[in-house]
């Protein structure tokens, strides 16, 4: 088995190289987030998660208005990203999150973490909510070469973490606020004509400059204010022994004190600190300041140019420089439609339920909505604007005791819709003694169902009747499977229609293909079969048994690390359709566990993309 896997892992990035910077056109660089629905997606986390790793061309992600609830983070490989919100006071991402709340440290409290190079905000709120707790950052951000304009961050003790040693930043026009130490790290930064709010008696930076480098923070043309109840308050101290900020032309509030500056209790920071002014105003900008703070002279302050500052900067000398573009980036509405999926019951008269009253619960939690109890199963419809003759029943996983509904079904669908797939996410009902005659066929009955439906129904959706597909992940790639292997299996036996059940292709993704209970998932077998089958029905479920020449050509995903399926999974059910001849496509990653999406942050391939390109071919 070890070396099945490693030969087609090796397979699978021989392929990347190959198709990473070909047809460029084919990729997307413009996303939409919008919490009305008129958007593309109702979460920016969504957004991220879809957009091409190291992208062919700069990607803009319009957001409009609305309180985002959400932890978000950009990955490194994701690069070259730009987030225009439409409107500062209006378009907030927010999440509350602290040091000591579960197992979350000071680094993981944020609300939004950026680690993209090149990466650039616009007219966007990053909130902490959680209050006067201790520790809770708003940004974290390690990404080079970034550049938040016009963007507020708020927060109480360490709002902003500018990470990186040698990162370079700059904030522009923006306001920032918070109590303690609430602008801190490492990187390179330039705040020039922000607004910095004081909240408490305490200090506005905690620099962590790296030795050896010229700049740390840098102020200029800033206002810093104090509430009313602050009047002891410090420009800066070390967090680590070679801080170095710099204060030049801001209005310094009464509530800095005449020292300015602090040492943090170790009188040997002073040595290795560089802390200075240069032409501050305001009244506190009048005392007398400590020994060790400098006063730059008018030959020093020539070296405080954003060119200076940024040395390291490869373009020096050639330009465009990525921190002189000043503009704020006009929000685009015409990037944003509305669109409602339309939604279509599977069945008049639903077979194989009991007569119970409909008790279907929906939960959304950390950007997943979790759907349970159901006993009318839908189709929600997602069309392309130019339908290819492709369709796909995409099933969400989730042990057959919840659907996933988003994360492995709506938003798989809008992905599909860009490829000119027509997309139908099936709410099938999950296995229920309590709501089911026989739970077990429950959800086999429903695909089955949605494959003829689609089918009868294939002019009117605009669909080629021999190319209607399956994909499911998980648990709904065990559905997916059953449906591609008992397509003879007739069910519903008091359905008497003749249209052909067989989908024309599967795509299963993580999926649960077996009962033997040496590698299935015992939730998804025990959910659907109970926990004591006959070796009969364990058989019949166990899909990589089931697989015959008529099986549909089938394209898998998996991780080799899978702790909740194990990768034999998809390995067996790849070996029986080799041996019947079936076209068979598999993908394993070393890494990436189990529930990834559309979005195996382990790797920069993307198994979408060698989907896409299997489709095609199709």
């Amino acid at each position: 088995m070890k070396r099945i896997t490693g030969i087609l892992i090796l397979f699978v990035l021989s392929l990347s190289a190959a198709a990473q910077t070909s047809n460029p056109q084919q990729y997307k660089y413009v996303f939409t987030v919008a919490k009305d629905g008129t958007g593309e997606y109702n979460s920016i986390q969504d957004a991220i998660d879809v957009m091409r790793v190291y992208p062919l061309a700069p990607i803009t992600l319009y957001i409009k208005n609305g309180v985002y609830n959400e932890k978000i983070e950009l990955p490194a490989n994701n690069t070259d990203v730009t987030f225009i919100g439409e409107n500062v006071d209006s378009t907030i991402i927010s999440w509350n999150d602290y040091s000591g709340k579960g197992k979350h440290t000071t680094f993981t409290s944020y609300t939004a973490k950026i680690s993209g190079n090149r990466f650039r905000a616009e007219n966007i709120s990053f909130s902490n909510t959680a209050g006067p707790v201790g520790r809770a950052l708003a940004l974290y951000v390690d990404a080079d070469k970034a550049v938040f304009r016009n963007c507020k961050f708020l927060g109480n003790q360490d709002t902003i973490f500018t990470s990186g040693e040698q990162a370079n930043q700059l904030f522009d026009h923006c306001y920032i606020e918070g109590t303690t130490d609430f602008i801190f790290g490492p990187a390179t930064a330039v705040f020039q004509h922000c607004r910095i709010r004081a909240k408490s008696n305490s200090f506005i930076t905690a620099a962590s400059t790296s030795p050896g480098k010229n700049y740390g923070y840098v102020f200029t043309d800033c206002i810093i204010t104090a509430d009313s109840a602050v009047n002891k308050l410090h420009l800066g101290r070390p967090w680590r022994a070679h801080a170095k900020t710099v204060f030049i032309r801001c209005t310094l509030p009464a509530a800095i004190t005449a020292a300015g500056w602090d040492n943090w209790g170790n009188p040997e920071n002073e040595k290795t600190v560089f802390y200075a002014e240069y032409r501050n105003k305001g009244e506190g900008a009048a005392g007398k300041r400590v020994s060790w703070a400098k006063q730059l002279t008018d030959q020093q302050i020539l070296q405080y140019s954003l060119a200076a500052i940024f040395t390291n900067d490869k373009t020096i000398g050639k330009g465009p420089y990525w921190y002189t573009d000043s503009s704020i980036r006009s929000f685009n509405y015409q990037a944003f439609i509305s669109k409602k999926p339309e939604i279509i019951a599977l069945y008049n008269k639903v077979p194989n339920n009991k007569e119970v009253a409909d008790r279907e619960n929906s939960l959304t939690r950390d950007n997943v909505t979790r759907i349970s109890k159901i006993s009318r199963p839908t189709l929600t419809v997602y069309k392309p604007q130019k339908p290819n003759g492709k369709a796909v029943i995409i099933c969400p996983g989730g042990g057959y005791s919840i659907l996933a509904f988003d994360k492995e079904g709506t938003r798989v669908a809008e992905e599909m819709n860009r490829w000119g797939i027509t997309a139908f996410v099936l709410k099938n009902r999950l296995p229920d003694d309590s709501i089911n005659i026989d739970k077990s066929l429950a959800p086999l009955q429903d695909a089955q169902q949605a494959i003829r439906m689609i089918r009868q129904q294939a002019k009117n959706f605009s669909i080629n009747p021999q190319q209607i597909g399956i994909m499911g992940f998980s648990a709904g790639g065990h559905l997916a499977s059953t449906a591609a292997t008992h397509f003879n299996f007739k069910a519903d036996a008091g359905n008497t229609d003749t249209t052909s059940v067989r989908p024309d292709f599967a795509i299963l993704i993580y999926p649960v293909i077996s009962f033997d209970s040496s590698i299935t998932h015992k939730g998804s077998r025990n959910n659907l079969v109970g926990t004591q089958p006959s070796k009969e029905k364990e058989l019949f479920f166990s899909n990589d048994t089931q697989v015959t020449p008529s099986t549909p050509p089938s394209f898998l995903v998996h991780a080799s690390d899978d702790g909740a399926v194990p990768v034999e999974n998809s390995i067996r059910y790849y070996q029986s359709c080799v041996k019947n001849k079936v076209p068979v496509e598999m993908h394993l990653y070393p890494k990436g566990g189990h529930g990834f999406g559309m979005n195996n942050k382990t790797t920069d391939d993307n198994w979408l993309e060698r989907l896409r390109n299997w489709l095609q071919k199709l």
